[in-house]
């Protein structure tokens, strides 16, 4: 069995599954014509393996199926965890003021997965009925996603994930816009719009892809000329900007809704180079107007 994950770890998953033969042939372009692409599984896909082996033998052994659990002893190698980037306080300011410069129909999608540290799925998932511009207050409970080919509206991926959050003033501001956007496309649209509810859609209003959306976020870094970043990473540029307003980290887990705290500060709390309180208040002042 050790032996097994070992190997598991060192495969390479597009060769395995023939995922890249699976392709038109003109369109195969790794594993399938000779050039592997080491699609190796993450350090997680391979622990998350071994606590599924684990769980269905503790289950066998029970059951009196078998006497002793022969995947408790397997081990995994060490491997250091990905530190994530981060943007600082400046560089936040510019990525924002150039979507809204440009009135960025994603512009309030931004300002919420930098200032709130929501997730892509779950600003993408965000219907009109979870935000509250009177009161200043978001609901966090869905998220889109597309699993097997379908696109998802479902709820968030753990009970820890869902929360009520205040609206800072910079993220009532850029949801307003984004409510007048809306109105603005959905006359331009007539009988062609679809009527999801959600905040984020498409100019017809269907829902945004999720990789459309990472796509127009790069767009956005480069136009903006600052640092290239995936969505996912941006949510640490959150956790960097409380932490340099000295919030504490428990603070910090309840606003980014992490399940363990170790996550906040091992992964996510990256405190910036450059942390002053003048850059934060620079961005709250340009962005608050």
């Amino acid at each position: 069995m050790q032996t097994w994950i070992n190997q598991v770890a060192r495969t390479c998953q597009c060769c395995a599954q023939g995922k890249d033969a699976a392709r038109p042939k003109d369109k195969r372009r790794c594993c399938a014509v000779g050039r592997c692409c080491q699609a190796v599984p993450s350090t997680r896909t391979v622990s998350d393996i071994r606590a599924a082996l684990r769980a269905a033998l503790t289950h066998a052994q029970a059951e009196d199926l078998i006497t002793k659990n022969p995947a408790a002893p397997v081990t995994l190698a060490t491997v250091g965890r990905r530190r994530g980037k981060s943007r600082s306080s400046d560089e936040a300011r510019k990525f924002l003021e150039s979507a809204r410069v440009d009135q960025d129909p994603l512009y309030a999608a931004y300002a919420l997965v930098l200032v709130t540290g929501l997730r892509k799925g779950e600003a993408l998932g965000l219907t009109w009925e979870d935000v509250d511009l009177d009161v200043g207050e978001l609901t966090i409970g869905r998220q889109l996603q597309r699993v097997r080919g379908r696109l998802l509206h479902r709820d968030t991926k753990t009970q820890a994930s869902d929360a009520t959050l205040p609206l800072p003033d910079i993220c009532a501001t850029a949801l307003g816009i984004r409510k007048a956007q809306r109105d603005e496309a959905r006359a331009a649209a007539g009988n062609t719009w679809h009527d999801t509810d959600l905040v984020f859609t498409t100019r017809y209003g269907t829902p945004i892809e999720p990789r459309n959306f990472q796509r127009s976020w790069q767009t956005r870094c480069e136009k903006a000329r600052v640092m290239l970043i995936t969505v996912h990473d941006a949510r640490r540029t959150c956790a960097t900007l409380l932490a340099d307003l000295d919030v504490h980290p428990r603070v910090v887990m309840q606003i980014q809704r992490h399940a363990r705290f170790s996550v906040t500060m091992e992964i996510y709390t990256q405190v910036s180079s450059k942390a002053t309180l003048d850059a934060l208040k620079r961005l709250g002042d340009s962005l608050g107007h």
